[in-house]
């Protein structure tokens, strides 16, 4: 039986009928709606050539601030559209394979799909095939870019509006992170929510690198100056793709950043103003969807060891919320 090719966007069956879209491993139409092109843009780079590039972007600041590698790329319109790496304007962050971390494309696509399926709100995302390996793919949401147009929206991270410097991203708390929320947000009760929920799945995936910079207020409207949480981004299983880290959590919960129990996430719930029954009902929720990720886990790209660790970790860490699923 032929093996089934899933859409590296939508994760459903691509019909075998359609060479064009087993070629590139996405359905046209989403295709359409990720890159807005009738043709699927040219990026034609190896392994080897992706590695260059992304080091060779280091040393010249153009790109995106963070540990990962990272490329900033521009979409060019045309008869032939074509991602190409740029400094501005830039619509879209592809991440690469990397030397020193395999599999990182594909740990942190299928993070991102658990936290999708688990409620939580992420920016539009995929993977795309570089050569014979794959990259991870998302949409810049601080701006939109169409014919050289460029509309912006204001958006600051959590370090910023902690007042902050960068290299402070770790020195914090949840519980700040919802006194932010509450100062600035225009929609408290659905942020506040919505932060408590991706950290109940960090917790769970094992992402222990969800500090200040990945948290953001974004302008709801281009110049309207009035804020709510960003879409997710940047959720990776960091306790998995590096094991020697101990901590289970990049900000404490409770004062506690290993360690940490069902209590301690009520009590942050209870400073933050989450009340115990919503949080309860999260709780409910992340732990009852195992099934949902269970089977992303079995249909995404990494090794079937991968996929069997990544299942062990997120049974192992369920138990402490210690609900029935």
């Amino acid at each position: 039986m032929m093996e089934q090719i899933r859409c590296l966007y939508c994760g459903r069956v691509i019909s075998e009928q359609s060479q064009y879209e087993i070629k590139n491993e996405w359905h046209k139409k989403c295709q359409k709606e990720f890159f807005g092109t009738s043709d699927f843009p040219e990026i034609d780079l190896s392994k080897d050539q992706m590695e260059k590039l992304a080091n060779e972007t280091v040393k010249q600041k153009i790109t995106i601030p963070g540990v990962q590698k990272k490329l900033s790329l521009h979409l060019s319109r045309g008869e032939h559209s074509r991602l190409t790496i740029v400094d501005y304007p830039t619509g879209y962050i592809l991440k690469p394979q990397t030397e020193e971390y395999a599999y990182l494309p594909e740990y942190e696509d299928l993070a991102m799909r658990i936290a999708k399926v688990a409620g939580v709100q992420t920016v539009p995302f995929g993977l795309i095939k570089t050569g014979d390996s794959y990259a991870y793919i998302t949409k810049r949401i601080d701006r939109d870019v169409e014919d050289d147009k460029v509309k912006k929206y204001a958006m600051e991270d959590f370090c910023q509006l902690s007042n902050r410097l960068t290299y402070d991203k770790y020195r914090g708390s949840y519980e700040g992170c919802g006194r932010i929320i509450k100062k600035y947000s225009n929609q408290v009760g659905f942020d506040l929510s919505e932060m408590y929920l991706r950290i109940l799945i960090s917790f769970l995936i094992g992402n222990s690198d969800m500090h200040l910079k990945n948290f953001s207020l974004r302008e709801k409207v281009s110049m309207c100056r009035e804020y709510s949480l960003s879409a997710a981004y940047d959720i990776v299983p960091t306790n998995l793709i590096l094991p020697e880290d101990e901590e289970e959590m990049a900000l404490t919960v409770n004062g506690k950043k290993k360690n940490i129990t069902k209590k301690d996430f009520y009590l942050m719930a209870e400073h933050c103003g989450v009340n115990r029954k919503a949080a309860d009902k999260m709780m409910q929720r992340v732990c009852k969807t195992m099934e949902a990720y269970i089977i992303l886990i079995k249909q995404s790209k990494l090794p079937a060891e991968k996929q069997e660790e990544m299942i062990e970790f997120m049974k192992t860490r369920a138990k402490r919320f210690d609900v029935n699923y």
